[in-house]
């Protein structure tokens, strides 16, 4: 497979600061590789700014959140016929020069769908080291980093997901649902940066409301049936 079945997916919100920089990286090292900025109701100009970048994105008018622009993005991508899409965050902390090792468990066809790990190889906090070993227990796969938005997805994914991407913070979420309806996730060892610009949108009062939005996926997910899907 060449980049030219690749899209890079950058969801953002406010992030005009950082977005230049971002997608000039990717430009740079993956080049040949599509990329589609989703828009998040942004209210900075992140839009009119793309769009002189010449780059696609896609305008959302309310926001929806992380997980519905992942979910939007993958809508598209699944009916342009693209094989691969690699989520990208617009603040600059995923780095590119990891997306080819992030796309390798994919496209040797061992993955549906690759997390990037900010701590596989280091000792991280009593909250991510529970849920880790939670989402471990529950999917049956090693899990270190459950909070990971950088993330490529595979054909089987991207059909799947583009309806049933978890919305808001989704990203353990996420990881339930691909182990609930049979679908191959793999962590990668990444390395992870500050944020270029801007600050997060996440918030004390929003990571207590994902934290307990959480903990009710994981009690409610594992006993829910599986997507039904069209055979093939």
């Amino acid at each position: 497979m060449g980049v030219d079945d690749l899209l890079v997916l950058i969801p953002a919100y406010n992030e005009a600061a950082s977005l230049p920089s971002v997608l000039a990286e990717v430009r740079a090292l993956v080049p040949g590789a599509d990329i589609l900025v989703i828009d998040d109701g942004s209210s900075d100009g992140t839009f009119r700014l793309v769009d002189r970048l010449g780059v696609r994105v896609l305008r959302i008018h309310e926001r929806i959140g992380v997980g519905g622009a992942v979910r939007t993005g993958l809508r598209y991508a699944g009916r342009l016929g693209y094989s691969r899409v690699v989520r990208v965050d617009g603040d600059g902390q995923h780095r590119p020069s990891d997306i080819d090792a992030l796309m390798t468990p994919i496209t040797q066809g061992v993955a549906d769908v690759t997390f990037g790990s900010r701590y596989a190889q280091v000792r991280v906090g009593i909250v991510r080291r529970t849920l880790a070993m939670c989402l471990t227990a529950l999917t049956g796969r090693q899990v270190t980093d459950p909070t990971s938005g950088f993330c490529a997805f595979g054909p089987r994914a991207i059909d799947l997901l583009s309806d049933h991407h978890p919305t808001g913070y989704g990203e353990a979420e996420l990881l339930l649902f691909l182990s609930r309806n049979g679908l191959r996730a793999e962590e990668v060892p990444v390395a992870f940066r500050p944020r270029i610009a801007g600050r997060t949108t996440l918030t004390p009062l929003r990571k207590t409301t994902a934290i307990a939005r959480i903990v009710l996926a994981m009690l409610i997910v594992p006993l829910r049936s599986g997507v039904e899907r069209p055979a093939s």
